[in-house]
């Protein structure tokens, strides 16, 4: 029989009870998920996934059936430790800290600490707060069980020093608070467990999780009835009770039930009492919650007894024996079923490590005869080797000889090139040498006659003389330079009726002399973008060339226009009434660097340096070069020029 003193045991109990569930009374997992979950792992899918879908069969299962999720929970760790290291350690520390949740559920503290460590490891190197928070409040509430009061406080104290940190969720912290309040009622320090269950109830509130605000306003009630506060137990709980029917969570209301009869036996209201506990039961009976069942049984036989009636009394009590019975023997049998589990864990990995040593062994036999085949290949290398250098060295020395070949034309070359350029100075030095020599038998002559108008004319023989001489040496230097490429090519914006009238302006006095006349033609505004010595050059040479193998009265053109084919470029030309040119000296002066055969025409003689300098300059622009002549219609030289925008 239960006496009214057994009261204050059975609720002392459920005190207990209640400061240590965690943020939230646990409830059945849902069948249908279970089966969705059971049935997705039966298909192919990557590691990656089945590993996720193992942790959270695990999780569906560890507060009901701890047995049956832990074989998930063990198979989830097993495949995180097998898949790669940059993949592995979110989906281990999770699983980790499931299977340590499996653990301590079937009172196995050992194995859920060791797992916790490892779990532990992780979170300090990933940086993860909230793994590490979780990891100290499961560990604290684990000796918090056993008793040890001191070193729960310890871990509960660093989860604290954590849960200041913005990357600790608000359910890591509404739990670790609970389990604090829970640690403060066992010390029955009633004010700070009050608090903290206060500062869990907030969190649930703001999390909108109205499971674990239920939960927390029930250990708020059982505080405030220890203390003997019944109005405020009874408002906590009738909030709580009000929470649970909405969500049709039946062992929640269960739970609460079983405190309301304990609150109405303190307030001396035993009809009521009777009533909630019978509620409790039928609660408890529906969902299977066997725990709220006894505690049912417990009430009502202490109920029965106290009003004297000791059959009903003696009834509830052999059904609270039958049922005690049976829930010890569930116990046993889920222990004996994580033993089971734990033994062919170590089982697996007795074999595991079998079969490694022997793969070690077939690896240690495989690198040996790896290395004697190493060795042999590496002889056939080194044979391979050197019949390759000896090939690579004839190859060289034939490429050498080639070389010496090459280097020998082209010194050939260069020496035809020298003689031709000594040839081409010889050439056409003797025309202004000439003309000075006989600018000197003119003088003679005119004095010994007295002839003035002779005289006069003398100084504009002397500086065509000289303005001859001046441009062919002017152009063997540019050619010189041009040719060993140390001639700069500047590009500015030239206008070119500028360049015209400079160039006309030069040449205006020789034309002059021998009757011939320049003109020229440009559109206002046109503009090159060129070298400025290098245009001048250009000109330079095609109007001297058209001068100098034009007779007298003879007619030089300068003209400009926009290129119609190429909008970018500009077109020079220089028109003149010369002797014109054979195709076989256009096709020389067009055919590359080498110099022109001399040419020589009843009035000059000449090479066409010029012509081969023009070419030079207009290609270092990106221009074309031009000539159209036929012997006896004079000859057209067109060059482009880029365009300045």
């Amino acid at each position: 029989m239960i006496t009214r003193p057994g009261f204050l045991l059975i609720w002392l109990m459920a005190l207990g009870w209640l400061g240590l569930a965690g943020p939230a009374a646990a409830r059945p997992p849902a069948v249908a998920s279970v089966d969705a979950l059971r049935q997705k792992l039966a298909t192919h899918l990557p590691d990656t996934t089945r590993l996720r879908l193992l942790t959270k069969l695990c999780y569906e299962l560890h507060d009901e059936q701890p047995a049956r999720a832990l074989r998930y929970g063990e198979a989830a760790v097993t495949l995180a430790r097998t898949l790669p290291a940059d993949e592995q350690g979110p989906g281990l520390l999770r699983g980790l800290l499931t299977l340590a949740s499996c653990y301590a559920n079937l009172s196995n503290g050992p194995e859920a600490l060791s797992l916790l460590s490892e779990a532990q490891r992780l979170a300090r190197a990933q940086h993860n707060s909230d793994a590490l928070a979780r990891t100290y409040t499961a560990q604290g509430s684990i000796y918090h069980e056993r008793g040890d009061s001191a070193t729960a406080w310890q871990h509960y104290r660093r989860a604290l020093g954590l849960a200041a940190q913005a990357t600790v969720t608000p359910r890591t912290r509404m739990k670790l608070l609970g389990n604090v309040g829970s640690l403060y009622y066992f010390r029955k320090q009633y004010p700070q467990a009050m608090h903290f269950d206060s500062l869990a109830l907030a969190l649930a509130r703001r999390g909108s999780d109205s499971t674990a605000e239920a939960t927390y306003l029930s250990s708020l009630a059982a505080y405030q009835l220890q203390t003997g506060n019944l109005p405020r137990v009874k408002r906590l709980l009738t909030q709580a009770l009000a929470i649970s029917r909405r969500q049709q969570a039946v062992r929640n209301q269960a739970d609460q039930l079983v405190m309301f009869a304990l609150y109405y036996i303190q307030n001396d209201e035993p009809v009521r009492a009777d009533a909630a506990a019978r509620e409790a039961l039928r609660l408890a009976r529906q969902s299977g919650y066997l725990e709220r069942v006894l505690d049912a049984y417990s009430i009502l036989a202490a109920e029965a007894a106290e009003r004297s009636d000791f059959r009903q009394a003696y009834e509830w009590n052999q059904h609270y024996v039958a049922l005690n019975d049976t829930l010890n023997n569930r116990e046993t049998i889920q222990t004996l079923a994580a033993s089971q589990v734990s033994y062919e864990t170590q089982e697996r990995a007795r074999r595991l490590r079998q079969l490694t040593a022997a793969h070690q062994e077939e690896v240690w036999h495989s690198r040996l005869l790896g290395s004697a085949v190493a060795v042999l290949a590496l002889c056939l290398l080194v044979a391979v080797y050197l019949h390759r250098n000896l090939r690579r060295s004839r190859t060289a020395l034939a490429a050498n000889n080639q070389a010496l070949e090459k280097a020998s034309a082209e010194l050939r070359t260069v020496a035809v090139f020298k003689d031709k350029l000594y040839a081409i100075v010889a050439h056409d030095l003797r025309g202004p040498v000439t003309a000075f020599a006989g600018v000197t038998s003119l003088i003679d002559s005119y004095i010994a006659h007295n002839d003035q108008v002779g005289l006069a004319r003398l100084p504009a023989l002397v500086r065509q003389a000289s303005e001859s001489l001046n441009h062919l040496l002017d152009n063997v230097l540019n050619w010189a330079v041009s040719q060993t490429g140390e001639l700069d090519c500047r590009p500015a914006p030239l206008l070119v009726s500028e360049l015209f009238a400079e160039c006309q302006a030069l040449y205006q006095t020789t034309a002059a002399a021998s009757g011939q006349h320049i003109t020229m033609a440009a559109p206002t505004g046109l503009h090159l973008l060129a070298d400025r010595n290098m245009a001048r050059t250009i000109l330079r040479n095609l109007v001297g060339n058209a001068l100098k193998f034009m007779p007298n009265d003879g007619h030089v053109h300068l003209e400009a226009a926009p290129d119609p084919a190429d909008p970018q470029m500009v077109l020079l030309s220089c028109t003149d009434t010369g002797p014109g040119m054979q195709p076989a000296t256009i096709a020389a002066l067009m055919s590359g660097p080498a110099l022109p055969e001399p040419e020589a025409t009843p009035r000059a003689k000449g090479l066409g340096l010029g012509l081969a300098l023009c070419r030079a300059f207009v290609h270092r622009h990106g221009g074309t070069l031009v000539i159209q002549s036929r012997p006896g219609a004079g000859t057209n030289v067109t060059v482009s020029l880029p365009m300045a925008k």
